[in-house]
């Protein structure tokens, strides 16, 4: 897989398949909102997900889509979700976003104080 960043514009057309991942469900609309690494995030109608299970498409679920309708203006993308790609499709991965990075460096700096408060108390209780 690809990684794609933000200055990739030319591959978000029609027809370009991502890994994206699911950033919010909206029941009252029946669809969700995907991040595939694009300025704004794709609209995804629930019933473009092949095999569409509540329990399975939340978010921070990943799924592979590919772009219907590029976005346009303060519009995302619109994307069909795929069980599977057809021989010979690239698919693009997205770069971890600002968020997601984020998060990623909390949880690490939450288990790193962890292990160096239970090697503390280890220490003195020995």
């Amino acid at each position: 897989m690809q990684g794609v960043t933000l200055n990739s514009v030319e591959l978000f057309k029609k027809g370009s398949f991502f890994k994206a991942i699911i950033t919010r469900v909206e029941p009252t609309l029946e669809a969700a909102f995907v991040d595939v690494g694009a300025e704004r995030h794709g609209f995804l109608p629930l019933k473009n997900i092949e095999g569409y299970d509540k329990e399975l498409h939340k978010e921070g679920s990943s799924l592979i889509v590919s772009i219907e309708i590029p976005e346009k203006g303060q519009k995302g993308a619109a994307v069909k979700a795929h069980k599977t790609v057809p021989n010979g499709i690239t698919v693009h991965e997205l770069e971890l976003s600002y968020q997601e990075k984020k998060s990623t460096i909390g949880t690490a700096i939450f288990f790193s104080s962890a292990i160096i408060l239970f090697g503390a108390i280890v220490y003195m209780n020995t």
